[in-house]
């Protein structure tokens, strides 16, 4: 908030005509309530109007709207979502791997396969004797051609083979479920830091629009002083106290008074539309401060170290355990691929059922149905190289992830630092500000009363109005300050990660 320029110095009053000149009385003690303690006491009504008012906004209200529609949350969920779908595949993993194959083959034609050349043949008996023959018994030549095979030119072949990784029951499984598992905890770490960052930056606004009002009371009530002495200006000038250059002077606060009070105005209008923004809050329902601020403002705080903050921003704060849980998640990535190394040992296991079966000679238009199973041991020299390679860019992200935990932390103290620092400045410009504020309405009613009197001048009342405007505004900003800085503490420590800022 811009304080208002001090109006230029008066000239000197000239003297009224001696036969119309008015001595002024003389100074009487202060009464019980002067103009100005009046006016303070009617500022002080007017702020606490504004303030607690029934179904009025809280920082805590507006932080959880702005945490429940956060647009990073949102983004930060599909990865959560991908992260889960990572996880499912890793346990689908672990089953054995069932492959089902069904085939039609359509052969061409070839001519059917014999035993032999045509001029060859086979001696047989004529009665089907098995076994030696007997003196006497009748044989019979049969030429070899005659001993053909049919082709079956339409084939079917049905297959199902079961798999099970034996090795990667040991090497591989149970690190790619770590991972993956690792990685979804980050991702949903990041949403709800992404809400909880969110939230602060809400309450943030929240406490800028609670001081643009509350400034912009303060205004109005400096615009009605002004306006009071520019009548009581005019009322002394009238009189022979006044002159012409003091009624200029008192008219040119009126107006610095009103372009503050115009400006005050345009600044609560544009805080509470950042804070519809922030919340995204579609109504057009003007807002009201459900916060009691001064009371608030008045609450004793705790006396905390620095040190104490900072241990406690390290325990707390979800952006560290986010990093931590993607450093787990890349060194089980580097086991699975380490894993590469060994030969790969499986057993498999496989039904077959075609038609005609290719086991049974000679071929006929049937379905016939066989089986075999064993185990098997492959490994490749070509994975080693590769395997090697791919640990290597697993640790170099590992190495990458700790300098970025270790660039966070730099930045996580100084964080707590400027929010440490910020509230115990906070907290000495709310005692200080008082007895500045208790200085000013006790200047301001002492100038007024003797300029009624005609021994002070209207510079001399515009001056102390203006301090005492700046004094109003520097406690409203002590108060407001001191919970911002309190929030902003909350969360550079983590203190809203349980949703119980202290």
């Amino acid at each position: 908030m811009v304080l208002p320029a001090r109006a230029a110095m008066a000239q000197p009053a000239e003297p009224a005509p001696a036969e119309t000149a008015v001595q002024p009385p003389p100074l009487q003690p202060a009464p019980t309530e002067t103009p100005a303690s009046g006016e303070g006491r009617d500022l002080q009504a007017r702020l606490r109007a504004q303030l607690a008012r029934p179904g009025g906004l809280t920082s805590e209200q507006v932080g959880k709207r702005a945490a429940a529609t956060s647009l990073r949350a949102r983004a930060h969920e599909q990865e959560v979502l991908t992260a889960a779908a990572a996880v499912d595949k890793a346990l689908i993993a672990t089953f054995p791997r069932l492959t089902l194959i069904g085939r039609y083959t359509r052969l061409s034609p070839i001519d059917e396969p014999s035993f032999g050349p045509g001029q060859g043949s086979f001696v047989v008996t004529d009665d089907g004797t098995e076994g030696p023959l007997p003196p006497g018994q009748g044989l019979i030549g049969v030429p070899l051609s005659a001993f053909s095979f049919p082709t079956v030119l339409n084939q079917y072949h049905l297959q199902a083979n079961l798999t099970i990784p034996l090795s990667d029951y040991l090497l591989r499984t149970r690190q790619g479920i770590a991972a993956a598992r690792h990685s979804r905890a980050a991702a949903e770490i990041t949403a709800r830091a992404a809400r909880l960052q969110d939230a602060a930056d809400a309450k943030a606004i929240y406490y800028g629009w609670v001081r643009a009002r509350l400034q912009q009371t303060v205004a109005e009530q400096s615009l009605d002083q002004a306006r009071a002495h520019s009548s009581a200006t005019k009322v002394a000038y009238r009189a022979g106290r006044a002159s012409q250059a003091d009624i200029l002077g008192a008219e040119s606060r009126v107006a610095s008074a009103e372009l503050l009070v115009d400006r005050a105005r345009n600044l609560a209008v544009l805080t509470e539309e950042q804070l519809r923004i922030v919340t995204h809050d579609t109504r057009s329902a003007p807002y009201q401060i459900g916060e009691d601020i001064s009371s608030r403002a008045r609450r004793a705080d705790r006396n905390e170290s620095f040190e104490q903050l900072l241990g406690e921003a390290r325990r707390r704060r979800l952006e560290l355990r986010a990093l931590d849980e993607n450093v787990r998640s890349l060194r089980q990535q580097r086991s699975v691929v380490a894993a590469g190394e060994w030969p790969r040992l499986e057993a498999f296991g496989n039904a077959y059922y075609a038609n005609p079966h290719p086991r049974y000679m000679p071929q006929e238009e049937r379905w016939r149905a066989t089986w075999d199973v064993g185990v098997q041991v492959t490994w490749s020299p070509n994975d080693y190289g590769s395997t090697a390679a791919d640990a290597r860019g697993y640790d170099a992200q590992v190495v990458q992830l700790e300098a970025q935990r270790s660039a966070l932390e730099d930045g996580l103290r100084a964080e707590v630092l400027q929010a440490h620092q910020a509230r115990e400045e906070a907290r000495a410009a709310l005692r200080t500000t008082a007895r500045g504020l208790a200085a000013a309405e006790e200047a301001y009613r002492v100038r007024r009363l003797l300029f009624e009197h005609g021994r002070a001048t209207s510079v001399e009342v515009i001056d102390a109005e203006t301090n005492l405007l700046g004094a109003r505004l520097e406690q409203v900003n002590a108060q407001v300050n001191l919970l911002l800085a309190r929030a902003r503490l909350d969360h550079a420590v983590g203190r809203d990660v349980t949703g119980k800022p202290e």
